[in-house]
């Protein structure tokens, strides 16, 4: 009996020393297999910029113009962003008023024109100025313009087809809102209001688009204003018309893209009070004979203040946003790439810094994305550059020559040595970004054909396709890879 007692014992102690042994071992971590960036693209480390943009535009020499809002009049807060450099710039402006919360877009000479902004050091509240400038790269100067007919906050700048600027919407103050509608003619640097018929509150940022008759698609995906109905804007009889509902109905701070072709319109995620934020997404093609909003394939993620950049091959990156409630809730990191053609979504691969609220993103002429802002948390003062998939899949196309200008309908040469392998010849608007929306964002195809090593192209019929002004043309292989954007000047 002891002999089998300490058997049974030494066998025990035996096994506990066997589960100790086994519980303190940690097997050796396995790191996950990297993304392929053939796949999903590859993000940069976040980079200091010494400032967070509220406001991001493309300037026609490649900088990107970067704008803050004041704390006082002494701030510094636009400054020019080098992507070849990543060094900054400080644009003093004449006026030293503060363009928080401005519109802003291109004007047909290349100069931005800055639509209100805030009464200065009022922060955070919503007062409206009625102020305009004009900024001209070239020179690295700013001009006072004329006054706006009311004071706005928050306001949408649109081209016309004859190069002139329509300024809507926004508010005078947090309890009245601004309605009617301005036009700012260039050419003799002038504000005139529009008849009564054209006024109509349609809120903060209204998302509009202009459409290849000339009339302007406004998709309701802005704050201010709960009504899930899509409307038409004519600017030769200054009348609205009902268009189409939408059918997740308003869609607060969610993004809305002219899609390649000028005819379909896609509205993504957002939020409204009843239905929270949504990963959903619908299309609205507008030459259909009778319009009507449809959804497409959603989003892997519920997204509000999120980016929609249109890139060189035509498809849609959706970047940063935050699944909400509040405005700087739940970041979403993955980017999300929407192909036009298939209607389908791809994650791609995720960014390091969260990028909500007053964030920006911005497609670069060698065609990676700057995503940068977010004006709260560690990383509010850095931006990221995305470089997509499409720049991992083999040699890029390149130009060796083109022309700097081209006019309506026209033809032109492009030289290239790869010009058996062009698929696609592409006009892409600089983007001029603020809140979500990216003011006149526009791809336009170019017919072409190959001769002798060369492209023969077509430039677009005319200015309702593609209004006056400066774009970046990429040449895009076979392999959906796109070379270095060319600047050209259309008029």
């Amino acid at each position: 009996m002891g002999t089998q007692a300490e058997g049974l014992k030494a066998f025990w102690k035996l096994l506990m020393l066997t589960l100790v042994i086994l519980a303190s071992f940690t097997p050796p971590k396995v790191s996950p297999a990297p993304a392929d960036p053939a796949t999903m693209g590859v993000w940069t480390e976040p980079f200091g910029l010494g400032m967070f943009p509220v406001h991001s535009v493309l300037l026609n020499d490649g900088r990107v113009m970067m704008v803050s809002h004041q704390t006082s009049s002494s701030d510094t807060v636009v400054q020019a962003w080098d992507p070849a450099t990543r060094r900054t710039t400080t644009l003093p402006t004449s006026s030293g008023r503060d363009f928080y919360c401005a519109g802003h877009s291109l004007l047909p000479d290349g100069r931005v024109l800055f639509s209100s902004g805030q009464v200065q050091e009022t922060y955070p509240a919503k007062d409206g100025v009625r102020d305009t400038d004009v900024f001209d790269p070239a020179s690295n100067t700013w001009k006072s313009g004329p006054l706006l007919s009311e004071a706005r906050w928050y306001p949408t700048n649109v081209q016309l087809p004859g190069g002139e600027t329509l300024i809507f919407g926004g508010q005078k103050n947090s309890s009245t809102p601004s309605k009617t509608v301005d036009l700012y003619d260039p050419a003799i640097n002038r504000i005139s209001r529009l008849p009564a018929s054209a006024t109509r509150k349609v809120g903060l940022y209204p998302r509009l688009h202009l459409m290849p008759d000339a009339k302007l698609l406004w998709t309701n995906s802005s704050s201010g204003v709960d009504t899930k109905t899509t409307t038409v804007f004519n600017p030769t009889s200054s009348s609205w018309s009902s268009v189409a509902a939408m059918n997740f109905g308003t869609r607060h701070t969610g993004s809305s893209v002219l899609l390649p072709g000028l005819s379909r319109v896609l509205v993504t995620g957002g939020y409204n009070s009843a239905r929270g934020t949504t990963p959903t997404a619908e299309i609205l093609d507008y030459s259909a004979p009778t319009p009507r909003w449809r959804y497409t394939s959603p989003m892997s993620n519920p997204r509000r203040d999120a980016n929609a950049v249109v890139l060189p091959d035509g498809k849609v990156l959706v970047v940063g946003g935050g699944r909400g409630p509040g405005k700087y809730q739940s970041p979403v990191l993955v980017p999300e790439l929407f192909d036009p053609s298939s209607e389908t979504w791809t994650v791609m691969a995720s960014q390091k810094a969260p990028r909500m609220y007053h964030s920006t993103a911005v497609l670069l002429p060698d065609g990676r994305v700057l995503s940068a802002g977010q004006d709260r948390g560690s990383y509010q003062l850095t931006g990221e550059v995305y470089s997509p998939p499409y720049l991992f899949r083999g040699p890029r196309p390149t130009a060796t020559s083109a022309p700097s200008a081209m006019t309506y309908g026209e033809s032109f040469s492009v030289s290239t040595p790869d010009a058996t392998t062009i698929e696609r010849v592409a006009l892409v608007s600089p983007s001029s970004v603020t809140h979500s929306i990216n003011f006149n964002q526009r791809y336009v195809e170019l017919g072409f054909s190959e001769a002798d090593g060369n492209l023969s192209v077509s430039a677009p019929r005319n200015s309702r396709e593609a209004p006056p002004g400066d774009y970046m043309m990429f040449l895009v292989n076979r392999e959906n890879v796109p070379s270095v954007a060319t600047w050209v000047s259309v008029s």
